[in-house]
């Protein structure tokens, strides 16, 4: 049956499934069980069945797509991959939901007044706000809320966190996590590159290595700051040396940053991880390609993704704002001992 003409009713009868189910699946898979939802993808695959967008959009008052807005400049999602995978992630989760993925972005005010005058016309029906780097404007949540746009946050958010979607990792264990294992490994002066000054990531990365060399009795203060690349973690390594010759240990907020890092210890003629161990954060590809391998804190950007679109749906179908915080994983390789 040529898919220009098929119908929901034909989508229904294939499946199994009442139409209502269908017209769910279709409108974001709100109530719709994972046994249903198979059989009817499985049908639309086979029969390459095309939604009628524009009668959906008249009948629904809905523009199925969703903003994925990044509050960074935009030659960031090309410059970190991690957005990249993230917007990856994000893409393929709404199109198996029928939606629509528009790219924008934002870093100063005119471009948000762009944006807001954009999203104010009723283009899309949610906002999947990310920026890692300068961490989300509190005038762009503030804006979002004002309008009522169905709203997530890929961090903790800076204000309003009882009214906030958001979908963020556990930065301040995985942190600690880092330290631990390199404490396990003969760590005694352990330092740390951070990220950016500011974004929650960045915050609860510093909190958490620093309440858990606390906890060892050791020195907490050791801690450089960069900007996720890897020309600031050299920089920062060297400064770090700079200020105490003995670190034998460094934690890095990024696997970009912690190649530099390495850069650096071997143009001292330092070993590592004989000399100073190094953990990475993300576990980019990167991280397999450094001489030596990283370890690394790895961050589940699939899951981040799907986590973000399930509660935007949510929030468009008029569920009430959520959190999720995801654990993190270390992933060891040869830059430790």
């Amino acid at each position: 049956m040529p898919s220009e003409k098929m119908t929901i009713r034909d989508i229904a009868a294939r499946a199994g499934v009442s139409r209502a189910t269908v017209s769910r699946y279709l409108n974001g898979g709100h109530w719709v069980s994972d046994d249903a939802a198979e059989k009817v993808r499985k049908v639309i695959d086979q029969t390459g069945y095309v939604a009628n967008g524009h009668a959906r959009s008249l009948a629904t008052g809905r523009s199925n797509s969703a903003a994925f807005l990044l509050g960074e400049p935009q030659e960031v999602l090309f410059a970190d991959p991690n957005f990249a995978t993230l917007l990856r992630s994000v893409a393929d989760e709404l199109g198996q939901r029928g939606m629509s993925l528009i790219m924008m972005t934002t870093d100063n005010d005119a471009e948000e007044k762009r944006n807001m005058a954009y999203l104010r016309g009723g283009h899309v029906d949610g906002v999947l706000l990310v920026s890692w780097h300068n961490g989300a404007r509190k005038s762009l949540i503030t804006s979002l809320h004002d309008i009522d746009m169905p709203l997530v946050v890929a961090e903790y958010p800076s204000i309003d966190v009882d009214s906030t979607s958001y979908v963020h990792v556990d930065d301040y264990h995985g942190a600690g996590k880092a330290v631990e294992y390199m404490l396990a490994r003969g760590g005694r002066r352990i330092a740390m590159i951070a990220g950016p000054k500011g974004p929650s990531g960045t915050l609860d990365r510093v909190r958490g290595f620093k309440d858990r060399m606390s906890a060892a009795g050791l020195d907490a203060g050791l801690i450089e700051y960069g900007d996720y690349s890897q020309e600031s973690g050299k920089a920062a390594a060297l400064r770090l040396r700079a200020r105490d010759p003995k670190i034998d240990s460094i934690f890095v907020s990024s696997d970009p940053m912690a190649t530099g890092a390495l850069q650096a210890l071997k143009s001292q003629g330092l070993r590592v991880p004989q000399d100073v161990q190094v953990i990475g954060f993300d576990d980019q590809p990167i991280a397999r390609l450094s001489d030596p391998k990283l370890t690394t804190i790895r961050q589940p950007f699939a899951e981040i993704g799907s986590h973000m679109v399930s509660q935007l749906i949510g929030l468009i179908n008029g569920d009430k704002p959520a959190g999720t915080t995801l654990p993190l994983e270390l992933v060891v390789r040869e830059s430790t001992r």
